[in-house]
């Protein structure tokens, strides 16, 4: 089994402006149709994007295949993973719950969920699990998940899992962001309610507020009328995602629509279906974001809040900006971070700014940089050249894509220069430095390779792709 964590991003950029509104509502949709039939001929967004002002769609459209084999499109009914967006949904179950006297948000979670091994876990309280103050990391990053993966087909074997991690600090200490505390919640509210996460989704979000298109799934699948996840930040032909087993346990999970996801946001500004208005600031007030609000009337007028989820093939993103009264939900079948640069630019149009051109997929840029401007530039210059591309390295996968397509093309040194990069900005990463080995053999530089397969060795002890290696060099 090869599972993929599921991340989230805040991304304030997208809702935090002051900027006046002041331009012709009917110009938007053409400034939007021009966005997306921008990202659609450059190929780096296919999915649904609705955006809503005072309570009535203002613009709405759906592009690309849901399914690319058979051929089928996009279509504002179309369901799609919706990835950490599906922690919103988790904290306001967690909320319901306090409200109903079920648990309170300083309980320690450890009263209702023993088992953890780090004696500091005993502090953890529910409220510092929703705030990611907990202390715990990313359930798929961690050691004992690497080990016991295969035999995890439900919350409650995650939670035994992650109870078996060490804290990353103190509770409460810091702020981290946690895909474990999340699924740690998941396996509280089970525990408290002796019902399954999905079935409390349905029961508590989904029958309320009529989101008739949406569900939720431990496991990646093929959910009839759900869109088809495409991985396009990597060279080549596309591949589906069906392949990857992403786990969905709180942190991640829920599929839904466009529409769907304008009823939750709906419910959460202006009505009490899911949650009291106290509660409800809770959603906006998190140690995550940049602004907080005292009080539920000045978030009601002020508050602005934007979430993203993704995985391979999976990108979202929820916008509210309640002070110019505009929601919009951007969902894409194509991969992590496609539908962020369309969000931005939304927020870019809403509050009157110019709107940038859109970016290519990263591996395009970087491949050809290399290829054009050449290795060494590339080492040298690889900063600033990605900065004015507008990349941020906060992910490996591209990467990983690039070098093993200069590897496969047998350009050496082109696959070494993107190695050196790549083990600079991601130093513990083995198939990096095990890569990064091969490429050196292009050149029969044995020397340099052996040192690369050492450094994977390192990491991990007992590797078996740089112990073959190093026996052959031998």
């Amino acid at each position: 089994m090869f599972t993929q964590k599921i991340y989230a991003i805040v991304i304030t950029a997208m809702v935090y402006s002051s900027a006046a509104f002041s331009q012709n509502t009917a110009a938007i949709p053409q400034k939007m149709d021009a966005i997306i039939n921008d990202a659609a001929a450059k190929d780096v967004f296919a999915g649904s994007v609705l955006l809503v002002q005072d309570s009535k769609p203002l613009y709405e459209k759906s592009i690309g295949l849901a399914d690319e084999e058979n051929k089928i499109a996009n279509t504002a009914n179309t369901k799609f993973a919706i990835g950490s967006i599906t922690k919103l949904f988790t904290k306001t179950i967690i909320l319901q719950l306090v409200n109903e006297k079920k648990i309170g948000l300083q309980d320690k979670i450890v009263s209702y969920l023993p088992g953890f091994i780090d004696p500091a876990a005993a502090e953890i309280t529910i409220e510092q699990l929703t705030e990611h103050t907990a202390g715990l990391g990313d359930y798929a990053s961690s050691g004992s998940w690497d080990e016991k993966s295969e035999s995890i087909h439900s919350i409650t074997e995650l939670l035994a899992v992650i109870q078996q991690d060490k804290l990353l600090f103190t509770p409460g200490s810091k702020t981290a962001y946690s895909n474990s505390g999340y699924a740690v919640l998941a396996a509280l509210i089970e525990k408290i309610t002796a019902k399954p996460l999905g079935m409390l989704y349905k029961e508590r979000i989904f029958d309320k507020l009529n989101m008739s298109h949406s569900g939720f799934s431990n496991f990646n699948n093929s959910e009839q009328g759900k869109a088809v996840g495409y991985l396009t930040n990597f060279l080549g032909p596309k591949r589906d995602n069906l392949f990857f087993t992403m786990m969905g346990a709180g942190d991640g999970g829920i599929y839904s629509t466009t529409n769907d996801l304008w009823q939750f946001a709906q419910s959460i500004i202006s009505d009490n279906k899911l949650l009291p208005d106290e509660s409800k600031l809770k959603l906006f007030n998190s140690p995550l974001f940049p602004v907080h609000y005292t009080d539920w009337n000045e978030c009601r007028t002020k508050g602005r809040l934007s979430v993203a989820g993704g995985a391979p093939g999976v990108s979202a993103v929820l916008g509210m900006n309640l002070e110019k009264n505009y929601c919009f939900v951007v969902l894409s079948n194509y991969d992590e971070r496609s539908a962020e640069p369309i969000a931005q630019r939304i927020a870019a149009v809403m509050n009157d700014k110019p709107v940038s051109p859109l970016p290519l997929p990263p591996a395009r840029v970087i491949y050809t940089l290399i290829k054009e401007k050449g290795p060494q530039n590339f080492i040298d210059y690889y900063k600033n050249d990605l900065d004015q591309a507008g990349i941020q390295l906060d992910d490996d996968m591209v990467l990983l894509s690039v070098g093993q397509t200069l590897l496969e093309e047998k350009k050496a040194d082109e696959a070494i220069a993107l190695y050196t990069v790549y083990t600079k900005e991601f130093p513990n990463i083995i198939i990096a430095w095990n890569d990064m080995g091969d490429a050196w053999l292009l050149k029969a530089e044995k020397v340099n390779a052996k040192k690369c397969f050492e450094q994977a060795l390192k990491l991990r002890p007992g590797n078996q792709r740089a112990q073959r290696a190093l026996k052959e060099l031998q």
